[in-house]
Formats: structure tokens, C-alpha cells, sequence
């Protein structure tokens, strides 16, 4: 008996061919003596549980039991049946298509915040929801800016509808990158991570996406606080958006 694991596309194919091959050097045999033989055993079986190989394989497989039961059947030609292999072999050897990456999960509330311009442009609430500003840069009132451009250290917290486990937080910045000295995650249980800190600095760019890599979380992230050193780099800091990366698996 061959464990999935140990069958190559190859040899799959050789076992359901060998089993095809026999029934159609059977079929110029004169009729009596077919009636005669005993009853053959399933060609097209194979001697392992195809549920136990990833999807990918499970669908060739399939594929190459219906070939062997056309050809068996007379629905199909040897030369037919051969051109089938032959495709089948080829998606064999195409690796499946990568998983389409976790979508980000996006601000969806404001917790706290240290200063906003006004409460309209420049809000705290502009942080919220997808980039609108980014990957553009420049001053604009679509981003959160704090009250006063230099006097102070500035801080932002936000919250996201749906608490996850993730594997990295992003901070867009579009205005004045760089002063970013730290990101923090909030647990769904209270709890405090620090993902980021860094050593803020006058970056020269007109906009930055600051993405902070933690593996995967042991807890879902409820919120982030995002601490901006505003003395340190002149001008306005504007954040356009704060986004969460899910673990690949939940």
C-alpha cells in the first residue's frame, strides 16, 4: 500500500494507465472468452485515500479517474486518453496559486487622543477607515494633525470593530514622516504590547508606510496607540490611516 505522501504524479498516473492499459488490450479479445474470465477487478482504483492529499492533488486525482473511466468505458480513445494525461501532468508539476493575503482591518474608532487640529479637518476621526491620502503626501486636511505643529509629544489610540489576532501593524504617515517613536497594541483583555519603538528622525520622504512585524499574537488586538515624537521632527506629523494584518490562519 503507497501513502499519498509517497506517490509521485508519475507513478499515479502509471497506476491508473497500467489499469486502463489492461482493459483496452482486452478488448479485441472475441467476446466468449470475456464472457468466460472471471470478473476483473476496478482499473482505475488506486491504492491509497486521495482525501488525504491537498486539494490541489485531490482535484488531479479525480481528474485522472474520470479519464480512466471514459477510456474504460469506450467514451474515449487510447490517443485520447493519453493527450488527457499529458494535460494532467503538466497542472501537476504548475504549483496552485499562492493564498491571497489577509486583508487589513482598518481604525474604526477613535479611544483617545492627545490633540486634533479642528474637529472637522484635520480631525482624529480622518484617521479612520482605508488610506485617502496615501500613497500622495503634502498637508491635508483628510489626515489627523495635532493642534500645535512642535510644542509637544502627540499621541493617538483607536480601536477596531473586530479584535483579531494579527501579525504586524501599519501607520501611514503623509505629512512630515519619521516622528513615530512608538506603536502600542491593546489585548482584547487589557493587555499592553509594545510592537514598535524607534528613534524618530526628519525622514525627507512625502509620505511613509511604517509597518511593525510581531509574528502572530497570542490575543486578539483591540486597539493601538500610536505615540508621535512632534518636537523631534519639525512641522506637522499627519497619520492618514492605521491598519491591522491578520495572522495568515485565525
Amino acid at each position: 500500500m503507497l501513502a499519498p505522501s509517497s506517490v509521485p504524479p508519475r507513478l499515479l498516473g502509471s497506476l491508473l494507465l497500467g489499469g486502463a492499459a489492461a482493459v483496452l488490450v482486452s478488448l479485441p479479445i472475441a467476446g466468449a472468452i470475456l464472457a468466460a474470465a472471471p470478473a476483473p477487478t476496478d482499473p482505475c482504483a488506486v491504492a491509497f485515500d486521495p482525501s488525504a492529499l491537498p486539494a490541489h492533488d485531490r482535484g488531479l486525482v479525480a481528474r485522472r479517474l474520470l479519464a480512466c473511466s471514459d477510456v474504460t468505458h469506450g467514451r474515449i480513445t487510447a490517443d485520447e486518453y493519453h493527450q488527457q494525461l499529458a494535460a494532467i501532468d503538466k497542472a501537476w508539476t504548475v504549483a496552485p496559486p499562492p493564498p491571497a493575503p489577509p486583508a487589513t482591518q482598518w481604525a474604526s474608532s477613535v479611544r483617545g487622543v492627545s490633540t486634533q487640529y479642528t474637529t472637522a479637518a484635520w480631525s482624529a476621526g480622518r484617521v479612520l477607515g482605508a488610506p485617502d491620502v496615501f500613497p500622495g503626501g503634502g498637508d491635508n486636511q483628510n489626515a489627523w494633525a495635532s493642534l500645535g505643529a512642535d510644542d509637544q509629544d502627540e499621541w493617538i489610540e483607536v480601536g477596531f470593530a473586530q479584535p483579531m489576532r494579527i501579525s504586524a501593524a501599519e501607520i501611514y504617515e503623509t505629512y512630515n514622516p519619521g516622528a513615530i517613536s512608538a506603536i502600542e497594541l491593546t489585548t482584547a483583555s487589557g493587555k499592553t504590547i509594545v510592537a514598535y519603538q524607534g528613534s524618530p528622525h526628519a525622514t525627507g520622504l512625502a509620505s511613509n508606510k511604517l509597518r511593525a512585524e510581531i509574528g502572530c499574537t497570542a490575543e486578539p488586538i483591540a486597539a493601538v496607540t500610536v505615540r508621535l515624537a512632534s518636537t523631534q521632527v519639525a512641522g506637522w506629523n499627519e497619520l492618514d490611516a492605521i491598519g491591522l494584518v491578520p495572522c495568515a490562519e485565525q
